[in-house]
């Protein structure tokens, strides 16, 4: 009976581990999507509305759902607050809950919160256009790439599992 219930757990938390990484994987590929689809409507706000910064970023933000939303909307308010792009930008993305982007979108969202305001219009627009691209570029890459590896982890975990269950009946 107790052997039972040591393989059953050993089998689910091995799983559980593997699954565990591919959620993580398609979580990342979502807010990615989402990232650009923000940036997006930011840009078109941009154009349309005559807004400082900081209420376009909350306006924005207000507007769509995700952690990506929540990091731009925490980004305008303490731009709000403190007025400075650098301090407002680290932030957002280090205390936003939730916000698992890969290592390389971090590094691009937080380039673009760190410029964003400095140029005229056109200039916001070639910036907010060319960062929705290397995005894309990452989401791309992210899904060709990760996503056999995230089949992979789910197997593998249930496999270990498997594996340690057969070696300890």
């Amino acid at each position: 009976m107790i052997r039972t219930i040591g393989a059953c757990l050993i089998l689910g938390v091995s799983g559980g581990f593997g699954l565990a990484k591919s959620i993580g994987f398609r979580r990342q590929s979502r807010q990615l999507r989402q990232l650009i689809t923000l940036l997006e409507l930011l840009r078109c706000e941009l154009n349309y509305t005559l807004l400082p910064l900081p209420r376009l970023c909350v306006l924005t933000a207000e507007r769509c759902t995700g952690a990506a939303a929540q990091c731009l909307l925490r980004y305008g308010q303490e731009l709000e607050h403190c007025g400075s792009r650098h301090k407002a930008a680290g932030l957002a993305l280090t205390e936003t809950k939730g916000l698992c982007l890969p290592e390389d979108a971090r590094q691009v969202l937080s380039e673009l919160l760190e410029s964003l305001g400095r140029y005229e219009l056109e200039g916001e627009n070639r910036l907010l256009r060319l960062t929705g691209q290397r995005l894309s570029e990452i989401e791309q890459r992210l899904n060709t790439e990760k996503r056999p590896l995230a089949r992979g982890y789910a197997a593998l975990g249930f496999s270990t599992g498997l594996a340690l269950v057969i070696l300890l009946l």
